[in-house]
């Protein structure tokens, strides 16, 4: 059987070809977890997942379903080969998260992909008839958007333009 996956990321990245991403370019899954702390010792002793690194995140901007509805939480991060794996532990404030963690509990909550144009990829999914959920854009344009593309399928998709050095 041939493998026909590309281990590199074709150019230009982003929406493309009316594409809200381009799916060659997932980097990260996130989980909802109610205990960081404790969920990193059983990846790290259970499964050698690790290092991770720890954050306090804050966008006080963020939008909550189009609404300005700023949050706080904490996040880990580990490389998981190519991808990263996120760990989202809630805090304060409305949050997609905070309502999947009351519908289903802990578990895989959405699939990151990375975009080059997070504006772009936003407006391509709202052409789509696709709602941005929750989303924050720092002044310089880069940030993130989920959108609803659980309503078929159950997974959410997050568009991340990140941060250039």
């Amino acid at each position: 059987m041939n493998d026909t996956r590309q281990s590199q990321h074709p150019e230009p990245l982003g929406p493309q070809d009316g594409r809200i991403f381009d799916p060659a370019r997932l980097y990260h899954v996130g989980i909802c977890v109610k205990d960081i702390a404790a969920t990193v010792r059983f990846y790290s002793d259970a499964f050698g997942i690790g290092p991770f690194t720890y954050r306090d995140v804050s966008f006080e901007d963020a939008t909550y379903y189009g609404k300005v509805a700023g949050y706080s939480g904490k996040r880990a991060f580990a490389q998981l080969g190519p991808m990263m794996l996120e760990l989202i532990e809630l805090g304060e404030g409305p949050t997609i998260q905070k309502d999947f963690m009351e519908q289903h509990g802990e578990g895989l909550h959405h699939l990151g992909f990375e975009v080059d144009d997070l504006a772009m990829a936003m407006d391509e999914a709202n052409r789509r008839g696709l709602t941005i959920t929750q989303s924050f854009t720092r002044p310089d344009g880069t940030g993130f958007a989920y959108v609803d593309s659980d309503r078929v399928g159950g997974t959410i998709f997050e568009v991340v333009e990140k941060v250039r050095p």
